[in-house]
């Protein structure tokens, strides 16, 4: 029996190289009221990505031709019989498109490492401008507005990582951890706490998350939560010298603090 061939527009299939493509199928909608009401044809566009269990999740395509949106997941079955591929649109306008938008964010991160805030702000604007849930984008903005001190821009970038849950994949984790980081030194405690704990519902096993959480309320003078979430982290993952580290500082502080009243309740001459 002859092999049964693959769309017109898959790629080679390897570990490190999912198929991606575009897609399309058409959707009746009905549009008008009462006597004016009638049936039209919309045809709609998708991006589907191959995951690693063999499903695809699909994307809409914004008007810059870039993924957009909550994915959808299907089975290859699903994507082939309800799907037609489209190869020419994937090659001519997605593919560039996405090339752009990362280029830019590319610029902005190479600005930024060089101390050239303006300049890094401009590029990850444009990046932004092609595709707003570019997430590299996203956080480089929020990095620059921190690292200029202009916190009420970073605040505004830090509601919209939390919307967006890409944000808290792996593939972000350097990211994820220095702009929590430096929230944490610029005091920004409240947005810090809410930016974890989105994490924290997507996962409930990363130690270092939760180290993460304990350290901020140790910084926001919450011994008592400092330690339920460093007990937690150090419950995964016993050797953790950082949280060992953190246990001690919040011990010494909490005997500064006791010792203080006692301290000055006695004069030297009462004994």
């Amino acid at each position: 029996m002859a092999a049964v061939p693959p769309p017109p527009n898959e790629l080679p299939k390897t570990a490190s190289d999912p198929f991606r493509g575009v897609f399309s199928t058409q959707t009746q909608a009905f549009i008008g009221f009462g006597a004016t009401k009638r049936k039209v044809k919309q045809n709609v566009q998708v991006y589907a990505e191959e995951q690693a269990d063999g499903s695809y999740l699909l994307r809409s395509l914004n008007k810059h031709f870039i993924p957009s949106g909550k994915p959808r997941r299907v089975t290859r079955e699903q994507l082939l019989s309800e799907y037609l591929p489209e190869p020419d649109l994937y090659m001519n306008k997605v593919v560039p498109m996405m090339r752009r938008a990362r280029q830019y964010a590319d610029a902005g991160d190479a600005h930024r490492t060089e101390g050239e805030l303006m300049s890094a702000e401009f590029e990850y604007k444009n990046a932004l401008r092609v595709d707003e849930e570019h997430i590299r984008a996203t956080f480089g903005l929020g990095l620059t507005y921190l690292d200029r001190g202009e916190l009420d821009s970073a605040r505004l970038v830090c509601r919209r990582i939390i919307t967006l849950e890409a944000a808290f994949g792996e593939e972000h984790k350097h990211l994820f951890n220095e702009f929590g980081i430096k929230m944490r030194k610029h005091r920004m405690y409240d947005q810090a706490l809410r930016y974890y704990f989105k994490a924290y519902r997507l996962s409930k096993t990363d130690d270092h998350l939760l180290y993460n959480i304990a350290r901020t309320y140790f910084e926001r003078d919450n011994p008592k939560l400092a330690l339920k979430f460093l007990g937690m982290a150090q419950a995964i993952n016993p050797a953790f010298p950082e949280a060992e580290a953190l246990a001690r500082a919040i011990e010494r502080k909490a005997l500064e603090e006791t010792a203080l009243p006692f301290s000055g309740r006695f004069a030297a001459s009462d004994f």
